[in-house]
């Protein structure tokens, strides 16, 4: 009986203890750091977009019949106002000459907004000079295209011409590229006007296609 008592009293004794830990489990809980809700992540992503482009020659209006491909990625970051891309190509019919972005949907020609690369030293005085092409049927290039490159230029073969005025802001480009009305195109020697073209498409709209 004895036993059987003292086994009853200990436990009681104990109680309180394990009440002060649960109540000191609970107040570590409460003070450790809260982590970011989804839509407060999603948020903080908003500024920045990743997009990309894959080109070849059935794109181009009028279609080409090219065994060449291109690939285009690029982040689009609204708050720094700049684009970082990088192009790639390979099996090019004829010898790379340039490629921009232009403004357009798909199946119809545009205006050329942007320098990607360029082996004819051609970019306007506006804007920052663009890279070479490396090649001259298969290369890559990186570069930064920031709202002083954004140029409004004639493309020839549109009749007749878009006669754009420039992008007011580099807001006005990035959206323009969010709502997949630009493409890329890889002009080449043996295709001045476009040997391959692609439509630049975000995360969401390319998931769709």
């Amino acid at each position: 009986m004895l036993k059987r008592s003292h086994g009853v009293h200990s436990s009681q004794r104990g109680r309180p203890n394990m009440k002060k830990a649960v109540v000191m489990a609970a107040l570590v809980v409460m003070l450790l750091p809260v982590a970011p809700l989804a839509s407060d992540r999603r948020d903080s992503d908003d500024a920045t977009d990743a997009v990309r482009a894959h080109s070849d020659g059935y794109q181009v209006v009028p279609s080409q019949n090219s065994a060449g491909s291109s690939r285009f990625h690029a982040r689009v970051d609204r708050h720094a106002k700049t684009i970082e891309y990088e192009l790639s190509w390979q099996d090019l019919k004829g010898d790379i000459l340039q490629s921009h972005i232009h403004f357009g949907r798909r199946a119809t020609n545009g205006d050329i907004v942007a320098f990607l690369c360029t082996n004819l030293g051609n970019t306007p005085p506006s804007a920052t000079p663009a890279p070479t092409c490396q090649g001259p049927r298969e290369g890559m290039v990186h570069g930064v295209l920031r709202a002083g490159d954004i140029v409004a230029l004639a493309f020839a073969g549109i009749q007749p011409a878009q006669q754009l005025l420039p992008f007011s802001d580099f807001d006005e480009f990035a959206n323009a590229i969010e709502a997949g009305a630009t493409y890329v195109v890889v002009h080449t020697k043996a295709q001045p006007p476009g040997e391959l073209r692609g439509q630049i498409h975000g995360r969401e709209h390319h998931a769709h296609h």
